[in-house]
């Protein structure tokens, strides 16, 4: 893990809005400090997955002093994300592994090629998120439930140690044992002085 900062999370002065649409974040601000666990609620269309979004560099706004992360600019350093320090799962993400859209892809491959297939990883920790995730290795990746794929992609997700994680709505297709076991896993993570950022998809999930 790399070197930390007081800061894991700064945003001064935000303004974004998409084109044509009204102002979505008018002069915003967030200060997030490493080892928090932050809990991200509205209403539906209120903003939460393009918070989560702008926090993971993936729209550009202003400069590059809007939005930092491990004071680093979220936009413009890609070796925020590159080195696996800033992670983020949310729902497009979710449809980019073993997928094609909403189609599965027709290859037949297995849940331990994919896994097996990232390099450079903690091999203690990978079993760990194995065991949690409750995953079959010989699982059929063209053939799996969504929420099997979804216990796959979350593994490779958190294969890497990450500094700060972004989740947006990650345990929608997961049962309640495995949601409960992954929010521990996360709990754990943040005592090692790691930021996690959720939009959850279930309220109870807040009291973990």
């Amino acid at each position: 893990m790399g070197k930390l900062t007081a800061t894991s999370i700064e945003v001064s002065g935000l303004h974004f809005a998409y084109d044509g649409q009204p102002p979505v974040y008018a002069n915003f601000n967030l200060d997030i400090s490493p080892g928090s666990r932050c809990l991200l609620v509205g209403a539906n269309g209120s903003g939460k997955t393009t918070l989560l979004k702008i926090l993971a560099g993936k729209h550009m706004v202003g400069g590059k002093d809007v939005v930092r992360v491990l004071n680093r600019s979220a936009f413009h350093d890609t070796q925020l994300v590159c080195s696996g320090d800033l992670a983020y799962l949310g729902g497009s993400w979710s449809k980019t592994i073993g997928s094609a859209g909403d189609i599965p892809l027709q290859g037949d491959f297995s849940a331990e090629h994919m896994i097996f297939g990232v390099e450079g990883i903690d091999s203690v920790r990978r079993e760990k998120l194995i065991e949690l995730l409750d995953i079959d290795l010989q699982w059929r990746m063209h053939k799996v439930s969504d929420g099997q794929r979804r216990r796959v992609q979350i593994c490779m997700g958190l294969l890497h140690p990450f500094q700060v994680l972004l989740l947006d709505e990650v345990t929608v297709d997961l049962d309640v044992v495995a949601r409960m076991d992954l929010l521990e896993f996360f709990k754990e993570e943040c005592e090692q002085v790691r930021t996690i950022n959720c939009n959850p998809n279930v309220k109870n999930d807040c009291s973990q």
